[in-house]
């Protein structure tokens, strides 16, 4: 449903779910139009896929590299599984311009995010006031300058989808498995840019380009502090209005959560199965 937002061309809602099953519902349900509002009256309400899907998956290896050993090591396991399990065919892609195309994505949520706090920026978080307060510095040349690159990538991206229909591009999740949290910041918050920057290796080109895109463990480690594990996630990139299709591909990294992963999937330790009561 329609919302407020201070980062308009970058704020995306999707549903939350714990299983393949639940995701499904969710969006038929979050992503029916509303007559009443612009522009999601345009959209046609979503239908389930029901033609042969061309299994493919693009991997720009390079990208992957940049990412923790023990996120590779999952995310290769998984895609081993669906190349020789699942009949996918894996090739490899390449995306130009992907450290650029990082700093104007976040350049353009701050720059958007300060012009919609212009007087209410100190009812924000210390940390968060930092961000605003940079954010309002971005010269207008360099907003506009940003989003001829998003222009330039969603041209590229949609050359891909072209040329490999039904091409689904992964990813990790997060290059790490998660980002420890310090006592102090509980209570006085953090703001440390660079591992922002790092935590959005991935996620940022969906969020830029406005591609359809869906996440699912694919292992699990121990946290790096406490107890417990991390999961650690995989990402499918699909072509813009393929969500459908994504969610065939979701139930196929469900399949390897449960039927391939070594212990399958990790419940939480204070997890209760209702039905059995």
């Amino acid at each position: 449903a329609p919302m407020p937002n201070s980062g308009k061309s970058v704020t995306v809602r999707g549903p939350l779910a714990s299983t393949m099953s639940d995701l499904e519902l969710s969006y038929r349900v979050l992503a029916q139009p509303d007559p009443s509002t612009y522009p999601s009256s345009l959209f046609s309400p979503p239908r389930k896929f029901s033609a042969q899907r061309n299994k493919v998956l693009g991997v720009h290896k390079q990208w992957i590299d940049r990412s923790d050993p023990i996120v590779q090591d999952s995310f290769y396991q998984a895609l081993k599984y669906f190349e020789h399990e699942l009949g996918y065919k894996v090739i490899d892609i390449s995306i130009p311009l992907l450290t650029p195309g990082q700093l104007a994505h976040a350049m353009t949520i701050m720059a958007e995010g300060a012009a919609a706090h212009r007087s209410s920026i100190y009812a924000l978080t210390p940390a968060n006031r930092i961000l605003m307060s940079v954010g309002r510095q971005t010269p207008a040349t360099d907003f506009l300058l940003a989003q001829r690159l998003r222009n330039l990538i969603m041209q590229h991206l949609a050359d891909l989808f072209r040329s490999h229909p039904g091409l689904v591009i992964v990813t990790p999740t997060t290059p790490n498995a998660g980002w420890p949290i310090d006592e102090a910041e509980l209570s006085h918050g953090v703001t440390n840019g660079n591992m922002q920057i790092r935590n959005m290796e991935y996620v940022w080109l969906a969020n830029f380009t406005g591609v359809p895109c869906i996440q699912f463990p694919v292992n699990y480690v121990q946290g790096v502090k406490g107890e417990g594990l991390v999961p650690i996630g995989l990402s499918g990139h699909g072509e813009w209005g393929s969500e459908d299709a994504l969610i065939e591909f979701g139930f196929d990294g469900e399949k390897w959560l449960h039927e391939a992963r070594e212990g399958g999937r990790a419940m939480p330790e204070a997890w209760v199965d209702v039905l059995k009561f």
